[in-house]
């Protein structure tokens, strides 16, 4: 009874180590259907890159004998067919030149395979001892062809590759495609920014920092983008690129990192909007109107018409004060009068010469009163309202009619003095 109960266990071992075995069998089978297919002579280098995957390092090592094999085969075909080249004109020379041409392409393939299933044992780990006689072998042979090779020979298969489509006739072809595709990717990006700017209108509160910052992208993804896709189309295999990117932003991450926070803060000053571009700003102790801002780093204007370039993130780190922000502000102007004169008549005379300026605002009312005693001079407040764009208009204006009506009126505006009193000591 206990050997009949554990006959299922015994039967279900049999049968996993059954398995197991038709398993190995099959995947050695395949292995080796693809060792016979990867060693076919006549195998496109596509495909072989394909067949050489599952292969391991050994494998690798001896499929490479294979083909060292057969480059030599060619190449011993060819030194015989070259005998018979003697670059004259016969019939039997052209016969012989058509047939080492046809060689010498076939070698050109062998080659190429060759030097496949070499990259792919370098890439799998093989030693390098055992690689480099290979790598040795290829590059001997290639020379040794070229000098070989009878003059004519060689000229005639230059003329016949730059005919061919596969030569230099589809290398210009492609060439032009790639070349007409690049002026088609200018006109197309040009055509998603405006049609991308357009879009950006619609959003009245996106500053024309951030505008023009997310043109600029849009544009230039654009032109990534397409220039891939050209360089698709002309045949190019792009997929190295990204790898080269990605280990270039790696390197590029630490070595700009302070450019990195001047990015970041610009981000954050297009974002949250403390200042745009025609805006007066004072900020790390440069003064002026906002001409242009990059991701990492802004251009103001001074009065002076000085050019000062401030990195983002000392902007960002720093108090922004931006005169422009609001759409009226207050001329802040104090005027001394004597003590002598009347200080009634004198508020009437500025608080006449601020109502008949358009440019001060009636509302809020203009402040005008006296504002503090000095020791040489009553000093009188002259406060206006008016549009931003009209501040230094009207402070400079208004400075200069009141001196003007001031001297009409007889007030006189007092410089400092002092009264020195001598006292002669006794004896």
């Amino acid at each position: 009874m206990a050997n009949f109960r554990t006959l299922p266990q015994w039967l279900m071992c049999v049968f996993t180590i059954f398995l197991f075995g038709v398993w190995a069998a099959c995947a050695q089978a395949s292995s080796e259907d693809m060792v016979s297919q990867a060693s076919d002579p006549t195998v496109e280098t596509e495909k072989l890159e394909l067949f050489v995957v599952p292969l391991t390092v050994a494998q690798i090592s001896e499929l490479a004998d294979v083909w060292q094999g057969h480059l030599s085969d060619v190449i011993s075909e060819f030194v015989e067919l070259s005998q018979k080249d003697d670059g004259g004109d016969s019939d039997a020379a052209k016969a012989a030149r058509a047939q080492v041409e046809a060689t010498l392409e076939q070698q050109t393939r062998v080659a190429d395979n060759y030097r496949a299933v070499i990259a792919s044992w370098t890439a799998k780990g093989g030693k390098a001892e055992e690689i480099d006689p290979h790598q040795r072998y290829l590059t001997v042979v290639a020379g040794a062809t070229i000098r070989a090779t009878n003059p004519a020979t060689l000229f005639s298969i230059a003329w016949d590759w730059l005919g061919s489509r596969d030569g230099g006739l589809g290398f210009l072809m492609k060439t032009s495609v790639f070349f007409v595709s690049l002026i088609v990717l200018l006109f197309v990006a040009r055509f998603v920014r405006n049609l991308a700017a357009r879009g950006l209108r619609r959003l009245p509160a996106m500053s024309n920092l951030l505008r023009g910052f997310v043109l600029t992208v849009v544009y230039w993804i654009t032109v990534v983008v397409g220039l891939m896709i050209a360089l698709g189309i002309a045949g190019v295999n792009v997929t190295p690129l990204f790898a080269v990117f990605g280990g270039l932003s790696f390197i590029l991450g630490f070595a700009l990192q302070d450019t990195l926070g001047n990015l970041a803060s610009g981000l954050m000053i297009m974002v949250l909007k403390p200042f745009d571009t025609g805006d007066f700003i004072e900020v790390s102790g440069a003064s002026g109107v906002v001409d242009d801002m990059s991701v990492v780093s802004t251009q103001i204007r001074t009065f002076d018409n000085q050019i000062i370039v401030v990195p983002n993130s000392k902007i960002w780190g720093d108090v922004i004060t931006n005169v422009s922000a609001a759409k009226t502000r207050r001329v802040d102007l104090v005027f001394g009068i004597a003590y002598s004169d009347s200080a009634p008549e004198a508020l009437e005379v500025l608080k006449g010469l601020v109502a008949a300026d358009k440019r001060c605002l009636p509302d809020p009312a203009p402040a005008i009163f006296v504002g503090e005693l000095g020791e040489s001079s009553v000093n009188l407040f002259c406060r206006p309202w008016v549009r931003t764009e009209d501040y230094w208009d009207v402070y400079w204006d208004l400075t200069g009619l009141v001196k003007e009506t001031f001297d009409a009126e007889g007030i006189s505006i007092p410089f400092p003095q002092r009264d020195v009193h001598l006292i002669q000591a006794d004896g």
